[in-house]
């Protein structure tokens, strides 16, 4: 019996070696239904990654004044419209696209009519019009956490 013990042992310990000695993958795994995506903008600075969860991408939401952005499109402030992060808005390919946003337990649809500047919006981000943000907060809240997904 005491061999049997000093063998299993053994095996235990040898299998915690290969176990500990094995490397870890930290590659982000990129797909649209990923929990987490570094993308391509983010990963050159190293700290902006792109949040995808079970309701679509998370980010901030901030509200804009502007009449008419990169989709051509004039609008106001009483439309139902937003501006795009510009790492997910690939040029004008999401205009006319249809986005719903949620925060704080209230939930609003929109159609992508501007490319929000990098500078102002991370990836999963988007600039609302204020009619959008004051369905989901007061304005004077001025940034908010919204999660989004393409309706």
């Amino acid at each position: 019996m005491a061999i049997f013990n000093k063998l299993a042992l053994l095996a235990t310990v040898a299998l915690a070696a290969m176990v500990s000695a094995a490397p870890i993958d930290t590659t982000p795994i990129r797909h649209t239904t990923a929990l987490k995506i570094t993308s391509p903008a983010a990963s050159t600075e190293g700290s902006d990654d792109l949040i995808v969860s079970a309701q679509g991408f998370s980010g901030k939401g901030t509200w804009f004044t502007d009449t008419t952005g990169s989709c051509g499109t004039p609008f106001d402030t009483n439309d139902m419209i937003v501006a795009m992060n510009e790492a997910q808005m690939g040029g004008t390919s999401m205009c006319g696209k249809t986005v719903r946003i949620s925060s704080g337990g209230k939930s609003v649809t929109a159609r992508v009519t501007d490319t929000c500047p990098s500078q102002y919006c991370n990836s999963g981000s988007l600039d609302l019009s204020q009619a959008v943000f004051q369905k989901l907060a007061p304005l004077g809240a001025g940034v908010i956490s919204i999660t989004w997904e393409f309706a």
